[in-house]
This record gives C-alpha cells, sequence and structure tokens, in this order.
C-alpha cells in the first residue's frame, strides 16, 4: 500500500501546538526550540505553546493543555516536543472522548509512545519529534516535512525494512518504544496487537532489557496473534553489540513463528521517518532486500 496521503495534513498558514506530555523541558533546550520555531515559521505555519513546556510537576495541567490543544479547532496539529518518563502519567488525566471528538494529528516519539498508542484510535497518531528539523539530518527532514505533512508524498512515513524471518508481514502498525510501550502492559490502553505490526525501538536498552521486555510481551500474549515484529533502531545496543544485535535477539526471544524484519528508519535518530501507528503497512512493498 502506497505511504502517501488523499490529501495535506497542514497547509501554510495553519496554526500548530508545542506541547510536553513527558518530562518538562530545560534551559538547555531553548536553544533547539528557537531554532525549531523558526523552521516552523519557514514553512509557513503559526505556532501555539503550551504554558507548562519548562513546567514538569503540573501533570495534570499538562493532560489540560493536551485536550485544549485537541478541544481548539483553530489548531491543525498537535507537536509534543518532549521526551523522558511521565507522559504516562499525564494518560491517566486526559479525556480521551474530547480526542475522539476532535481528532487532530498528534506527534510525539520516544515516551510519548504511551499517549500515541491510546490515542490512534481516535486521532492521528504519529510517532517523530518535530526537533528531528533542526537536528543533525534537519535539511532532509525539513525536505520531507514538506513533502509529506505539507503535501501528500510519502516520504516521512516510508518505513523501509528487511526480512530476517519469515516471508513477509503485513498489517497496522503499533508499538513504538519498547520502554514506554511496557508501561500499558495491563492498562486497557495497551494496544491490540492481533494481526498488526508491531514495531519497536530503544535509545537506550541493553541486550538484556530488549530480552526482558520481549519475554514480557511473549507471556502477556500480545505476540501471539501479532502479524509481525519490525525493530527499528536500538542505539545503544546496536552501538554496543553490532548492528544485527537487535535481530539476533528477536530471533531468540520473540518466539519461533513471529515474523521478524528489521529497519534503519524509525527510532530515535535524526534521520528517524515517521511511525504512522494504524496505518497499513506491508513488508513486499517496503522492502530492502536480502
Amino acid at each position: 500500500m502506497s505511504t502517501e496521503l488523499a490529501r495535506p495534513l497542514l497547509r501554510p498558514g495553519d496554526r500548530v501546538a508545542l506541547v510536553a506530555c513527558s518530562d518538562g523541558l530545560t534551559a538547555r533546550d531553548e536553544p533547539e526550540l528557537a531554532r525549531l520555531r523558526t523552521a516552523l515559521a519557514d514553512l509557513g505555519l503559526a505556532v501555539t505553546e503550551s504554558p507548562l513546556l519548562f513546567d514538569a510537576a503540573d501533570i495534570p495541567g499538562r493532560a489540560a493543555v493536551l485536550e485544549e490543544c485537541f478541544h481548539d479547532a483553530g489548531i491543525a496539529a498537535i507537536l509534543d516536543v518532549s521526551g523522558g518518563d511521565v507522559a504516562g502519567a499525564v494518560l491517566t488525566h486526559l479525556d480521551l472522548d474530547v480526542v475522539a471528538r476532535h481528532p487532530t494529528p498528534f506527534f510525539g516519539y520516544s515516551d510519548l509512545t504511551t499517549i500515541a498508542n491510546a490515542i490512534q484510535r481516535h486521532a492521528p497518531a504519529h510517532l517523530w519529534t518535530a526537533r528531528n528539523l533542526v537536528r543533525s539530518d534537519a535539511a532532509a527532514q525539513v525536505d520531507r516535512f514538506r513533502s509529506s505533512i505539507l503535501g501528500v508524498a510519502g516520504d516521512l512515513f516510508d518505513i523501509r525494512a528487511r526480512m530476517v524471518r519469515g516471508e513477509g508481514m503485513a498489517g497496522p502498525l503499533v508499538g513504538g518504544n519498547l520502554r514506554c510501550l511496557l508501561k500499558l502492559a495491563g492498562t486497557p490502553r495497551f494496544p491490540d496487537t492481533a494481526g498488526r505490526v508491531l514495531a519497536l525501538e530503544s535509545l537506550g536498552a541493553s541486550a538484556s532489557a530488549l530480552h526482558a521486555g520481549l519475554h514480557q510481551l511473549r507471556q502477556m500474549g500480545v505476540l501471539d496473534d501479532a502479524a509481525g515484529l519490525l525493530l527499528g533502531t536500538f542505539t545503544t545496543l546496536q552501538r554496543d553489540r553490532g548492528e544485527d544485535a537487535p535481530a539476533r535477539i528477536a530471533l531468540d526471544a520473540a518466539g519461533a513463528d513471529l515474523p521478524v524484519a528489521v529497519s534503519r528508519d524509525f527510532g530515535h535518530g535524526a534521520d528517524a521517518r515517521a511511525l504512522r501507528l494504524g496505518a497499513h503497512w506491508d513488508s513486499s512493498t517496503h522492502s530492502l532486500g536480502a
């Protein structure tokens, strides 16, 4: 299936909201945030900012701000620019009925895996950070954003992969950061994986953490009916144990019958593309070959 959109998600002149539903930003983030404001303005977008971008303490307030952004018909997209640990706590206070009534596209990554998976049945949810627009791969990211968000090309969402077990996999995408996805375990917000492609990535997971996480998913039964496992970048693990370390571990830990594919196209890298949760993904049309 094509990764192209039927119509642009955003148009020049639209207003986007910058929010922080995970840990609050600090003074160290301000220079990058200033560059992001400029980059978004250069793309023709107006920017509204949460008053709690730098306030980590007010968790109910962060949920209220997010609800206001969904409710505000003048906001065309919500860009979460945070990461860390507390997005799951914000989710406790988030009224998903508000999201369902006002399905504004949402973007966030890492810890925002919790909120993105919880809302993806109600609103377009994408695992990607707008801060990539001003990081080391900025030129390519701006081009992809322009063609895929302000246009209808699929560049930003084109997740290419190589099969390492099985002949292929296809289904709607769920998942995201492994550690943060597991925060939803045992809650009604954990995504249904039956017939779906479970995408996983990590910044800091060690070999043992990936083993443990995959075995936890097996014990939960969520891998039993999954269409397959799609592994993105595992930054620390691949640095320490080699590029193929996630695949080696998954082939051992994820169960013998589960198709497994690997990709360099999503994760914590500055060059990462966006996972569009709920969108159909097919390895046969996004293959990197053997």
